[in-house]
């Protein structure tokens, strides 16, 4: 039974329609009716006829699931046959249609369009994704600008402040900055260099540094770009056609008579263009149905741009409907109560945050006045004490089991990656069940770790340490016949396939995969992740097997962040979930642990190297690598700009707070530390206002 908000949002007959969705509203229930609203009330519409964005491949198999469920029970309910022969057709095509992420949908566009030559950009249909091509540009221009520096006997003016490897780090950050939030690389050097006029001394060498290298690698991914491109190049080269090609944008027109967004407010610049240029009011433009909530919008270091969704509300309210969903079906009366109330008072302690507190509604009217202590505890731990929060949470949760209460009960949510694995290691030390869900600590699963001690047996078979080293791994388990099959079968293609192809080989010969998938389905999931991870590795799968071992075991020895599979994230698993708040959202459990609450943003991101001015371009600020970190090196413009950065910082931070509390469905555990600082901005001292 949909309430009287959502029943409005699935019958809306405006052609432009934004629906502000709050956490746990029912807004995957909406979208789901909506769209079999449609199809019953036009019996000439197809869902073919749709075009539905969702966010993550996670969130396109949810709602290609919900639509099957509801699809079925139609054809099956239904007695008239013409009817009944239409909705057997929509099931049958149901995973052809164009239900997908912004990328495959912009593909899908780019191929049909393709191939396409402009002075800034080429695609064809079989250019591959991937991302080494950025990598290579940054590495050719990084070793080109050092050698006609050194050539010309110039002082690089970045070594008096930092060396090599975090002057890289630091423009690499820059780089996935300006492309990410789709700001032109162009307008950026040309406001920079406008700017140099201006600057003197040390300021002015710093800037033009930063420009030399942003012109080299701009030219040189150019150049790489015409067999591969990476995921953002889909959503840069999509709206540019869609800007320049209108026969491009008439044939998107005609394909669609209805897009759907969902988590609109995690849109980008560019995907903001790209849906307003195909949806631009005109007679023959698709219907749009967007579905956002600002408080929940956490991904701006993916390039989500907050102020886009803010625009599009307001070019939805001067031509169509803005609707609500309020009413929160996940969580207890009193959750409900605590959420509003928090952030509520958060708001009127820090106006200077963009964040706006609508409140949720609670599923059933309340018996006033509601006691939102019934909905949190909180754990403190005091490290000089021994009291550890790990351990502490470890025994919490031993606590309530032995009270009756299932693992798949608790998900403790982290900020951090980094965060994880100490509560995980306690957990277990307990025989706790627990899954680790993206926990960022891929490449040293024992599956990869195991690989590549096979991969250093196959490069020198007659090396005696490698073949024990061999016969302990998961592929061979101490069985003499199974190493003598790699050797005969193995071995011998070293030099005639691709590291992919000898993975692929390597799996089939030892039957790894198929022994591993009913007792560790994660294991599986992650080798063939591996294998992916390894074809996109380079163009044209060149690289050789001994470049690829040594890459291999400096992604193992460096701890390299990198999501483990989600082909098996064990939802059905009773076990505790450790999770990234990140991860969660979309999610639900019964009671969430939220640890590390003193723990406030770091200086690092506070005040980074460099940021981005719309009228000045490239502005800096360096704290030297060695010395005096306190004495900072700043630009002309790096001052003002640092605190409305800040402020939109502490306001994300905010946003991540919110899509963490409103995980919970029945209570909140909250795990602070007795001498987190008073003055520290964090999520334990926003909790002092309750």
């Amino acid at each position: 039974m949909l309430t009287t908000e959502q029943q409005a949002a699935v019958n809306s007959t405006q052609k432009f329609i934004l629906v502000k969705a709050g956490a746990g509203t029912g807004k995957t229930e909406v979208l789901s009716q909506r769209i079999l609203r449609l199809l019953q009330e036009h019996n000439e519409l197809s869902i073919s006829d749709m075009a539905v964005i969702t966010f993550t491949n996670k969130a396109t198999e949810n709602l290609l699931a919900r639509l099957k469920l509801y699809l079925y029970h139609h054809w099956k309910e239904t007695t008239n046959p013409d009817t009944k022969m239409r909705f057997r057709y929509e099931l049958e095509n149901l995973n052809a249609v164009q239900i997908s992420t912004i990328h495959k949908f912009c593909k899908s566009i780019l191929d049909q369009a393709g191939p396409l030559h402009y002075p800034d950009f080429n695609y064809a249909p079989n250019y591959s994704v991937t991302e080494a091509s950025t990598r290579q540009a940054m590495d050719r221009a990084f070793e080109e600008w050092y050698l006609e520096k050194n050539k010309r006997n110039e002082k690089i003016q970045h070594e008096n402040v930092m060396p090599y490897h975090r002057f890289r780090n630091v423009f690499e950050k820059l780089y996935h900055m300006l492309r990410s939030q789709g700001i032109s690389i162009t307008d950026a050097l040309k406001k920079t260099k406008a700017e140099l006029s201006l600057d003197t001394g040390a300021i002015r060498a710093y800037k033009k540094e930063l420009v030399e290298l942003l012109e080299l690698v701009v030219d040189y991914h150019q150049q790489l770009r015409y067999q591969t491109l990476d995921p953002d190049n889909l959503l840069e080269y999509c709206y540019k056609l869609l800007s320049r090609d209108a026969d491009s944008v008439s044939h998107v027109k005609s394909a669609y008579k209805y897009i759907f967004v969902d988590e609109f407010q995690d849109t980008s610049l560019y995907q903001t263009g790209i849906i307003k240029k195909i949806c631009d009011g005109t007679p023959e433009s698709p219907s749009l149905f967007v579905v956002g909530d600002s408080k929940q919008s956490i991904y701006q270091f993916r390039g989500a741009d907050l102020s886009s969704y803010q625009q599009v509300e307001k070019w939805i309210k001067r031509s169509g409907e803005i609707l609500s969903l309020s009413t929160n079906f996940r969580s207890t009366t009193e959750l409900v109560y605590l959420v509003n109330t928090l952030f509520e008072r958060i708001k009127g302690a820090n106006p200077q945050y963009s964040f706006q507190p609508e409140p949720l509604k609670p599923k059933e009217v309340p018996t006033l006045p509601v006691n939102t202590a019934e909905a949190y505890e909180w754990i403190m731990s005091n490290e000089k004490e021994g009291r550890t929060q790990p351990e502490l949470v470890a025994h919490y949760i031993q606590e309530q089991l032995e009270a009756g209460k299932s693992p798949g009960e608790f998900a403790i949510l982290f900020r951090k990656n980094y965060q994880m694995m100490d509560f995980f290691n306690a957990l277990s030390a307990l025989k706790i069940p627990c899954q680790l869900i993206g926990a960022g600590n891929f490449y040293n699963q024992r599956e990869i770790v195991d690989t590549y001690k096979i991969l250093n047996y196959i490069l020198s078979p007659t090396n005696t340490v490698y073949a024990e080293e061999a016969l302990e791994t998961i592929y061979i388990q101490n069985d003499k016949e199974q190493l003598k099959l790699i050797t005969e079968h193995v071995v011998p293609i070293t030099q005639k396939r691709t590291p992919a192809q000898l993975l692929d080989r390597l799996y089939q010969v030892t039957n790894v995969r198929e022994r591993l998938v009913t007792d560790l389905p994660k294991a599986v999931a992650n080798l063939n992740k591996l294998k992916e991870l390894t074809r996109q590795l380079s163009i044209g799968e060149n690289i050789q097997l001994q470049e690829y071992t040594n890459w291999l075991h400096l992604m193992i020895a460096s701890h390299k962040e990198e999501q483990e599979s989600d082909t098996a994230d064990g939802e059905n698993v009773d076990a505790v979930t450790l999770i990234t708040i990140h991860k969660a959202k979309g999610l639900e459990y019964p009671i969430v642990i939220l640890p590390r609450l003193e723990e406030a943003v770091s200086q690092t991101v506070l005040a980074p190297p460099i940021i981005y001015s719309h009228t000045t371009g490239l502005e800096f600020s360096y704290a030297p690598y060695f010395g005096d970190r306190s004495v900072r090196i700043n630009s002309n413009g790096y001052n003002t700009l640092i605190q409305p950065y800040q402020d939109e910082l502490h306001s994300e931070e905010l946003r991540v707070f919110y899509v963490a509390l409103t995980r919970a469905e029945k209570k909140i555990v909250f795990v602070g530390d007795e001498h987190c600082p008073k003055k520290s901005i964090c999520f334990q001292n926003w909790l002092k206002l309750l």
